[in-house]
């Protein structure tokens, strides 16, 4: 098979929980710090109080952790859009522009033709605050006078009604703002939605269609609605804690926040003198055929995975950190260590040669912006020859069968040599509700 061109990321830029940038992000990493709390004063329209009962009851969350962007105030400097409209916009917003302005101000752009760089993000179709309070101020006043027969008293505040479109619109104001008039859009492909718009972003320069690309991942619904619809679900953790690949991991975090990256075509970004973060080799694509919405198939997750090994020109074997989905739900866990076990076979390799991680363990689950998380950690390893470890890892479930396969997990942080003439490399996944996976 002809081996698919090279494409460098060159740029990039993030806001995460605990964690301004990428630089603050790998901080926490190497020292497995947990962003996870309590929910914030004010972060959610209800007081924890009101809605905190017991696992699996109607209307009620049972946990008031997650990982939360706290402190971030949005500079709109730089960017060719209006700071008052950007004043009145949400959050999801101020993150995604804010990431995508780092990450572009990170690469070699000074000689870009903006017209042929465009935009591809991940980003989740949930309410926001800013959606949810617009909802409020157009139904309740109506619900008041036909359902109650009285106005309703107070009134309420007036939210810009660009706020309506929180899902795709961050897209078209990044492009906006920067100047780029190639391609620009977001998708829902659940939590594997960063790594399918890289592999969009990398079909466009590919093509010969654009000569730079910004792609990631932002997500920052309303958060006691994903905490609302993960407690129903029962897939939150009981003890706040984001655990993947350990014994005492007990479901997932939700966490929030963006990740950016711009990329270029491998030769483009010599010729610019650019600094390369890392060399995208393979991207892999697949649907689960008969998944249901929290049980994945290793099926699917397999063919992804072999998909991008094929493009890469690479056997399993050659990598030495996986960079996991894993969310530390005892479900899903155990189906990707299988998956990986799999890909792997029987022979080929030493005894935990190869180190799995999970940046959920430190941000939690970033949904639309998991996969961004996740590579954002693998490039900054990479970067710092270090291997990563996973936060709240103590002994392996059992239930991953990981003794004396090629797999391991750390604890604490460890240097990360080169293979002889060869350089580290790394694969990352991100797998979504009903067997989305890259």
């Amino acid at each position: 098979m002809r081996r698919a061109q090279a494409v460098a990321v060159v740029g990039i830029g993030g806001v995460f929980p605990d964690a301004p940038d990428p630089a603050a992000l790998w901080e926490n990493v190497r020292a497995g710090r947990c962003a996870a709390r309590r929910a914030p004063e004010g972060r959610w329209p209800l007081p924890p109080r009101e809605v905190l009962g017991a696992r699996g009851a109607p209307d009620k969350v049972y946990s008031d952790k997650a990982c939360f962007v706290e402190g971030f105030s949005f500079d709109p400097a730089g960017l060719d859009l209006d700071a008052g409209l950007l004043s009145r916009l949400d959050p999801v917003f101020h993150l995604a522009l804010h990431a995508a302005r780092a990450a572009f101000a990170d690469g070699k752009t000074e000689g870009l033709d903006r017209a042929r760089a465009g935009v591809a993000i991940g980003n989740i179709v949930l309410p926001t605050d800013a959606a949810a309070a617009l909802t409020r101020e157009l139904l309740l006043p109506s619900f008041f006078e036909r359902a109650l027969g009285r106005a309703l008293e107070g009134g309420l505040g007036r939210t810009e009604p660009l706020n309506r479109h929180p899902a795709g619109l961050p897209a078209a104001l990044i492009a906006k703002g920067l100047g780029l008039s190639g391609a620009a859009f977001a998708l829902d492909a659940a939590c594997a939605s960063s790594l399918y718009a890289l592999k969009l972003a990398v079909d466009e320069l590919r093509s010969g269609r654009a000569d730079a690309m910004l792609a990631g991942g932002v997500s920052r619904p309303q958060s006691l609605y994903t905490q609302m619809g993960f407690s129903q679900l029962r897939a939150l953790s009981s003890r706040g804690v984001p655990a993947p690949f350990d014994a005492a991991g007990d479901g997932l975090v939700v966490g929030e926040g963006a990740g950016m990256f711009l990329l270029k075509r491998l030769d483009d970004a010599l010729r610019a003198g650019d600094r390369i973060y890392g060399v995208i080799r393979g991207i892999g694509l697949s649907n689960d055929v008969g998944a249901s919405l929290l049980a994945p198939q290793s099926d699917g997750q397999l063919r992804a995975m072999r998909a991008a090994y094929e493009e890469a020109g690479w056997a399993p074997s050659d990598v030495d950190h996986v960079e996991c989905h894993a969310t530390g739900t005892p479900t899903g866990d155990p189906v990707e260590a299988a998956s990986l076990k799999a890909l792997w076979g029987d022979a080929g390799w030493k005894a935990g040669q190869c180190v799995l991680g999970s940046v959920k363990s430190n941000v939690g689950h970033l949904l639309t912006a998991a996969g961004a998380a996740g590579l954002m950690k693998t490039l900054l390893a990479i970067k710092h020859g270090v291997l990563p470890p996973t936060a709240n890892f103590e002994k392996p479930s059992p239930k991953l069968g990981l003794e004396g396969g090629p797999f391991r997990v750390l604890s604490g942080a460890e240097d990360w040599p080169r293979r002889h003439r060869a350089p580290r490399r790394a694969a990352v996944s991100a797998f979504g509700f009903g067997g989305i996976n890259a």
